[in-house]
């Protein structure tokens, strides 16, 4: 099966016909209609085998026609699965847990992960990796607990409102060589 894309709204489904004949035995042409039967500009032709669809998709596209250019070509097959789960759109999240009562009736999806560890996008490597923006723990540690540890970070957005000490600690090695620097 084929798709002709392109085509005059004056053509009819002869003139499809006598258009494919000389490529093989084409066995059906359907015009697409809209609601008030007129031509929309495509078709679908189905060919006996499959060297005269692959001749027709060769011959024909790309070429001209009432002055409009002609786009061919084959047309896949879709599964009856495929098609009504794409048609339902994304997954019902109350089915997923178990809590969907609308049960056909539900315009979403009705698809069960089978785990949810699978389901991540992730790569392995990072399933394990500290939530974004936590610290190393060593970092910390000997921080005294008067200073504030988000505006170590520079995150800190309490400002004055802040119960700890908005200044940047430094160790007592560190504070000397800063002081006899200075």
């Amino acid at each position: 099966k084929v798709i002709v894309v392109g085509l005059p709204t004056t053509s009819t489904t002869e003139d499809l016909l006598k258009l494919v004949k000389p490529y093989g035995n084409a066995l059906e042409a359907a015009h697409a209609v809209d609601a008030e039967g007129k031509p929309r500009g495509f078709a679908f032709v189905r060919f006996a085998d499959a060297d005269a669809q692959q001749a027709a998709i060769a011959g024909l596209d790309k070429s001209d026609l009432g002055g409009r250019t002609l786009n061919v070509r084959a047309v896949e097959d879709r599964s009856a699965g495929a098609a009504s789960a794409a048609a339902k759109g994304r997954p019902c999240f109350d089915f997923a847990r178990g809590k969907c009562s609308r049960g056909a009736a539900c315009k979403w999806a009705h698809v069960k992960v089978a785990d949810a560890a699978a389901a991540s996008r992730r790569p392995d490597w990072q399933k394990t990796r500290p939530a974004v923006g936590a610290a190393p723990a060593d970092l910390f540690g000997s921080i005294p607990d008067d200073y504030c540890r988000k505006y170590q970070l520079g995150k800190c957005h309490r400002g004055g409102a802040c119960r700890w000490r908005h200044e940047i600690w430094m160790p007592a090695q560190d504070a000397a060589a800063a002081a006899a620097a200075a």
